[in-house]
């Protein structure tokens, strides 16, 4: 029986180095993304800390009032850079699905045409294998009536 060998088997691994790449870099920028949500919360939990001080230095100490606006400032200005930096991170992140969405579409196309081919290969060999069989029959069934 011949073997099957599927023509674009170079294609197929190609593809699969490149949705193995995509899963990589997805899982990277995921972390990143991940990574940045964090310092986010972390960052606002300093603002809430420094706008928490204020209030105290209004209340109790205000000779340091002035201080504590500052670094409420400041930590404000940090979170929306943080923010920024966030809703950055999540477009990057989008895009890297996209890019993984491609090559893993890329890669089911080439195992769909693969399995397709080989289903058509094994049909030829059943239909050949058939087709011995009946010359086999019909040369006994011969034979038989010559005797």
């Amino acid at each position: 029986m011949a073997r099957f060998q599927f023509r674009l088997e170079a294609s197929l691994r190609l593809a699969e180095q490149v949705l193995e790449t995509s899963q990589r870099t997805f899982a990277q920028e995921v972390q990143r993304w991940q990574a940045s949500v964090q310092e986010c919360a972390l960052q606002e939990e300093r603002l809430h800390a420094a706008q928490e001080g204020q209030r105290d230095a209004g209340w109790h100490h205000p000779e340091e009032l002035r201080t504590w606006q500052i670094f409420a400032v400041n930590q404000q200005l940090r979170l929306r850079e943080c923010d920024a930096q966030r809703c950055e991170q999540e477009s990057v992140m989008e895009q890297a699905r996209h890019d993984l969405a491609i090559a893993h579409r890329e890669v089911e196309k080439f195992r769909r045409l693969k399995e397709k081919q080989v289903k058509a290969f094994l049909w030829a060999e059943l239909q050949k294998e058939q087709k011995i069989l009946d010359e086999t029959g019909q040369i006994l069934h011969w034979r038989q009536k010559i005797n």
